[in-house]
């Protein structure tokens, strides 16, 4: 039974970290179930409540394995799709393969691998917008262009 908000946190945190027991997801799929979550639980509440929908059905530990292995499938073959639509899609001169734009934005993360913590590509025609988030909450926008003369790519900062 969850006794009070410090409790059911530390249970998310450990549902988050896949470090649960099946008995513990359950106490907090019935927990969802029966009380209104917060309003900076309700995404996870929604997510356990995905992964038990009827908690007492699904107290197995191999049922509880086959939904995993199920969602890792539907997820890693989405990606595949996604992937290939990238790829195989065609694309006018100038415009960057996502390779390229791959390999742009992890030389993006490398030049500052303690401060960037993640980094969002928006393609606009045959420019690239890299926008990397800090840890620090600030952010700093590149927009990544082809060279006419020789189709080198380059990368150049924005001011903010």
């Amino acid at each position: 039974m969850i006794k009070d908000r410090k409790q059911r946190q530390k249970l998310i945190a450990r549902y988050l970290e896949a470090d649960t027991t099946v008995q513990e997801e359950i106490m907090l799929a019935e927990y969802f179930r029966t009380h209104k979550a917060e309003a900076d639980e309700a995404d996870i509440a929604r997510l356990i409540l995905l992964d038990y929908p009827k908690a007492e059905v699904l107290s197995d530990p191999e049922r509880k394995r086959d939904i995993r292995q199920i969602s890792l499938a539907i997820t890693t073959i989405a990606a595949s799709i996604a992937l290939m639509v990238m790829f195989f899609m065609p694309r006018t001169e100038g415009e960057f393969t996502p390779m390229e734009v791959v390999e742009s934005m992890n030389l993006l993360m490398e030049m500052d691998d303690q401060n960037v913590e993640s980094i969002v590509a928006e393609p606009k025609g045959t420019k690239v917008i890299l926008t990397a988030k800090m840890k620090d909450g600030t952010s700093s926008t590149f927009v990544m262009v082809r060279d006419r003369k020789d189709g080198s790519t380059r990368i150049v900062a924005q001011n903010d």
